[in-house]
């Protein structure tokens, strides 16, 4: 049996708890945000227990890896980065060249391939993180940078 299923969802309920234990200020809530173009989640197929998630999203007029997480007991197996590559493969799909993220974890980014840009100068594409009480002291984001 496989170890685990990716597919499509429009549950950005479960995403949004996810995406919210994982630290990542996302608020949630039932409603999926307008800025969001498509998501995906990882689930176990034997418990049905999301595992993974990720979603793609215009966030200040720029395609942007909007929102990306694995579950904390799952972390190091490569789950990120086959969520990462089911936005990659989709915003391919759409003829778009480069993607945007905010990164709380850069150095992850850095050695997928994504290039580090300057906060001033970069899209404004961080949802919370450019207002957030632990920026700066506790999480040092990044805005990042992909060419597809």
């Amino acid at each position: 049996m496989a170890e685990y299923i990716i597919k499509e969802t429009k549950d950005f309920f479960a995403l949004s708890t996810l995406f919210n234990k994982n630290g990542m200020g996302v608020k949630i809530e039932e409603r999926m945000p307008d800025r969001i173009i498509k998501m995906w989640r990882m689930d176990d197929p034997e418990t049905g227990e999301l595992m993974a998630a990720s979603t793609l999203e215009i966030r200040d007029g720029v395609y942007s890896l909007g929102d990306i997480a694995v579950r904390s007991d799952l972390h190091r197996k490569g789950y990120g980065k086959l969520m990462q590559n089911m936005v990659f493969e989709e915003a391919r799909a759409r003829g778009i060249s480069e993607l945007w993220a905010c990164a709380k974890e850069p150095e992850y980014y850095i050695r997928c391939g994504w290039e580090a840009m300057d906060w001033e100068t970069s899209p404004q594409i961080a949802v919370y993180c450019g207002s957030c009480a632990k920026r700066g002291t506790l999480c040092h984001p990044k805005i990042m940078k992909y060419k597809l």
